[in-house]
């Protein structure tokens, strides 16, 4: 479903990219909705950098068009697209203090000084860097440098930010910070924000809309909530958060809801609008955070959506304790999020899922995406 033209900063439609014989983008179409944050999602090599610099205008696409507030862009230079985008290195300049990079583009634009302090001012004090418009970045932190970064992109007042996986030089607590923050920045100034990354944590956490790419193609665009809990095929589950993959039958329909039955386990599956008959071959996709675990019990074999296994590992994660869990030969990922009330699990365990949290997928909607997936689902 694309975005209403008047909503829509951004449009790509059908654009593809190629260098020699290699595929980087194959045929995207995506729409960027004025003032939201949306995340390019992928592993190394899939194609989103790659897209984000198109949008920028480093490459030319082979074939498609992109629109920027409504006017095509193909063949325009990359300075005149009011595109800025911030790079993974940061691209400070070293012998420049802090006031002096934020201030660049405006020089550039032979902006008065007078302007020029009232705006690098006012980005200071947005980006709390008031006290350090003196200091080198080389006596800045990666934090600190992060945010002039950011700060020397949106003075020039442009209401599109690009950002090419830029906080991956920080520590793992800095980048939780750092990227709280850009959230908080980007909802209050309503800039148009495109982020590139590979961790789905900062996607989840950040993103109005998530595309996710494998292969040069977009093969799910949605939100959050959607590409984790209602994923349209085994890749994208199993690349944003961890999954159970469980292959089965449908047995049968009862009140609405799909029997599945998976090995010798029967599955109550929340209703799908009619999609499956008896008999489909399917995959079920069950998070380990939907998986309760309690003291097995003696009819959990026979009772729809329980069952019991013995823990063969576990890993002490601090917020959470995740649990194997051996069942009929297949090991379950589980994940207890209460770990400070019952410490560790030993032993057979009893495991249930509410049918509300149970995902179903066709069998054969990972090869079809293969050969069809040229197009995004929106």
């Amino acid at each position: 479903m694309s975005i209403h033209s008047e909503e829509c900063i951004i449009r790509i439609d059908q654009v593809s990219k190629s260098f020699g014989a290699f595929q980087a983008v194959r045929q995207v179409s995506l729409d960027i909705e004025k003032g939201s944050f949306t995340t390019l999602l992928g592993p190394s090599g899939c194609g989103k950098t790659t897209l984000m610099r198109l949008i920028a205008g480093f490459y030319e696409p082979d074939a498609g068009q992109i629109f920027i507030e409504g006017s095509r862009v193909n063949g325009k230079p990359a300075f005149k697209r009011n595109t800025p985008l911030v790079f993974q290195e940061y691209a400070l300049f070293p012998h420049m203090t802090v006031f002096d990079n934020i201030a660049y583009g405006l020089k550039l634009r032979k902006t008065e000084r007078t302007v020029i302090r009232r705006k690098v001012e006012e980005m200071l004090d947005m980006f709390g860097l008031r006290g350090m418009e003196s200091r080198l970045p080389k006596e800045l932190s990666g934090g600190q440098q992060q945010r002039v970064a950011f700060a020397r992109a949106l003075v020039i007042g442009q209401n599109i930010l690009l950002m090419d996986e830029p906080l991956s030089n920080l520590d793992a607590k800095m980048r939780v910070e750092v990227r709280s923050e850009l959230r908080e920045l980007q909802q209050r100034t309503g800039v148009t924000a495109i982020f590139v990354t590979h961790d789905q944590d900062e996607a989840l956490s950040l993103s109005d809309r998530i595309a996710v790419f494998q292969q040069g193609l977009v093969r799910q665009i949605g939100t959050p909530w959607d590409i984790y809990f209602k994923p349209n095929s085994r890749f994208v589950a199993d690349f944003v958060g961890t999954a159970n993959f469980l292959h089965g039958t449908v047995a049968g329909l009862e009140e609405g809801d799909i029997i599945v039955r998976c090995h010798k386990q029967l599955f109550r599956v929340a209703g799908n609008g009619g999609s499956f008959r008896t008999g489909d071959q399917v995959t079920l996709v069950i998070r380990p955070e939907c998986i309760a675990v309690s003291q097995p019990s003696s009819d959990v074999g026979i009772s729809f959506n329980a069952w019991s296994g013995d823990i063969v590992r576990s890993s002490f994660l601090g917020h959470m304790i995740r649990y194997g869990v051996s069942a009929d030969s297949f090991e379950w990922t589980v994940d207890d999020s209460s770990p400070s009330l019952r410490g560790y699990l030993q032993g057979k365990v009893g495991m249930s899922v509410d049918k509300r949290s149970i995902h179903i997928l066709p069998a054969e909607a990972k090869e079809a995406q293969d050969e069809q997936g040229d197009r995004a689902i929106s």
